[in-house]
């Protein structure tokens, strides 16, 4: 891994909270206008695309931290839109090189399937054209609503993933050597006055100290990365979207792929994991949110484990990476509410348990 000190520094920025204001800011694209494809914004970008002016019937917009269009055509069939996220790091045209670098591997059949398809791409502005998913709805919306997630999506999750992790990267991996990711975790976890004087939320001294105590364990992770694979690397349950019918020949998309890059594949399961722990943690007092992060949990690794086979010593990586994502979710309520609250201190706590004391064990048996 080649040291970067511009992004060791981001990224101590940004998982321990300092506010600091980014080149050209700006809020979450969140409008919820219509908007109208022969104007003049919207038409250059439709022509350039190739679409037919005269057959898009409908056009919405998704909820989306981006502009993102559904566009509807008189044939029945419809386009997804997305413009860039000008509020990241990422080169505009990121998820675009992407899609057209998965397009190239020769994935598994399955996992072909789940990925969207780029079809066109307008390089002026950014903006990409989707394959859809239609009828379907986002795992986030099932966990709320049914807790329990259908074993036949975890299974198709679990074998789109095992397909995605097992292709060889050699080659794409010479030509974009610069997608090396690294743990989302600072390695120094000590902050200038100045910094410690801009953390975000009223509990920032609470979440500091925490990840303070875990300077040495963030240290060992760092050490055991093993950037083996092709990984999505925000595989959150928001970013998983599943057909109404579990019979469909598709019934699991993952979307959103332009965080996406050469990393450890146990971090896209500890993701996964973490999002289903959270939901348990946002039930807390409910014996049955435990006991369904339990079954979808098991659910999905017995049947990552069966398809692609991974080395159990190392299992425990997985549930330190859920460990990760739970501080992120306590991070992302001190930004967005200024105080970590019940959920927050909830994360903080289950997370520093699980990178210091990962018992898989405990889950799967």
């Amino acid at each position: 891994m080649v040291p970067h000190s511009g992004a060791d520094e981001l990224l101590r920025a940004r998982t321990l909270g300092f506010h600091i204001p980014r080149p050209g800011r700006r809020s979450a694209p969140r409008r919820t206008q219509q908007f109208d494809h022969r104007g003049a914004e919207l038409a250059p970008v439709f022509t350039a695309l190739g679409i037919d002016l005269d057959r898009v019937v409908r056009v919405s917009q998704r909820v989306s931290r981006r502009l993102v269009l559904m566009v509807e055509l008189a044939d029945g069939s419809a386009l997804l839109l997305k413009w860039p996220d000008t509020d990241t790091e990422h080169d505009h045209d990121y998820e675009y090189v992407m899609l057209s670098l998965i397009d190239r591997l020769d994935l598994p059949a399955g996992t072909r399937a789940a990925l969207p398809r780029l079809l066109a791409a307008d390089r002026r502005s950014g903006t990409i054209a989707l394959d859809v998913m239609r009828d379907c709805v986002r795992l986030s919306d099932v966990i709320r609503q049914t807790h329990v997630v259908d074993t036949v999506y975890l299974v198709h999750l679990a074998a789109a993933m095992a397909g995605l992790h097992r292709t060889p990267i050699e080659e794409a991996y010479a030509e974009y050597p610069d997608w090396l990711l690294r743990p989302p975790v600072p390695k120094s976890t000590i902050p200038t006055p100045y910094e410690f004087a801009h953390g975000c939320g009223v509990d920032f001294d609470v979440y500091l100290r925490t990840m303070q105590e875990l300077q040495r364990d963030f240290v060992e992770i760092h050490a055991g990365w093993r950037p083996d694979s092709l990984i999505h690397f925000d595989l959150r349950d928001d970013n998983v979207l599943l057909a109404r019918d579990p019979r469909a020949a598709a019934p699991v998309r993952v979307i959103d792929w332009e965080a996406a890059g050469f990393g450890d594949p146990y971090f896209d399961l500890g993701t996964l994991v973490g999002q289903f722990l959270t939901a348990a943690l946002r039930r807390h007092g409910d014996p049955d949110g435990p006991r369904a992060a339990r079954q979808n949990i098991r659910a999905f690794l017995l049947a990552y484990r069966r398809l692609a086979e991974p080395e159990h010593a190392h299992e425990e990586r997985i549930f330190r990476y859920a460990g990760i994502l739970l501080l992120v979710q306590a991070a992302s309520r001190l930004h967005l509410l200024g105080a970590l609250g019940r959920i927050g201190h909830l994360c903080l706590l289950y997370g520093k348990q699980l990178i210091q004391n990962p018992v898989p064990e405990a889950i799967l048996r």
